[in-house]
């Protein structure tokens, strides 16, 4: 069950625990951090492998800080009880007239709060969000071997829309990946 909370919260209640999802702000850049270098470690499926994020705070709090009123945002999901930030979705905003109503689309859920609707919730946050600021379409890539985030863009109303053949190295073998989208409800003219 998910009750709005205002504009890109949500309260959602589950038997593992209560959490909350918001627009980040740049007094989160600790915890966001933190979650970073977790999803870092914890999964084969991020971009990044541990050790290449950003160690100090200072950079992504300057980011958010500049996110202020902009097409960009992050959105966190925050744990109730601990405030821990469990969950984290990022949208990107090229800052050219032809690509500014389009995000491009980063999101991690902590593996200790994987199975709670985190990742369904953020994405639909992130719908109604992206529509408030303008865009028109979302997109992302994703590894073609991460079955379980492919369902949930799926199942959320993503489509495949190419295959990106051998566009990434993990532990020495070549990855493909999906080149995924989705036009916002409204704004496809339907």
């Amino acid at each position: 069950m998910a009750r709005a909370a205002g504009r890109a919260a949500v309260g959602s209640w589950h038997a593992l625990g209560v959490y909350r999802i918001r627009v980040a702000s740049p007094d989160d850049a600790i915890g966001l951090l933190a979650l970073q270098h977790r999803l870092d470690s914890q999964s084969p499926f991020m971009l990044l492998e541990p050790g290449e994020r950003e160690q100090a705070p200072d950079q992504l709090r300057a980011r958010l800080q500049a996110q202020g009123g902009g097409a960009s945002f992050d959105l966190i999901a925050e744990d109730e009880q601990s405030g821990r930030v469990v969950g984290w979705l990022s949208v990107e905003v090229l800052p050219v007239r032809r690509a500014r109503h389009s995000g491009y689309v980063v999101i991690g859920v902590d593996a200790a709060a994987a199975g709670r609707g985190i990742g369904r919730d953020l994405l639909a946050a992130a719908e109604r969000e992206a529509s408030g600021r303008g865009l028109r379409r979302l997109e992302l890539t994703v590894m073609t071997d991460n079955l379980r985030a492919v369902g949930l863009y799926l199942r959320g109303g993503f489509r495949v829309e190419g295959v990106r053949h051998r566009a990434l190295l993990r532990d020495g073998a070549a990855i493909d990946e999906y080149y995924m989208g989705k036009l916002l409800p409204g704004q496809d003219g339907t």
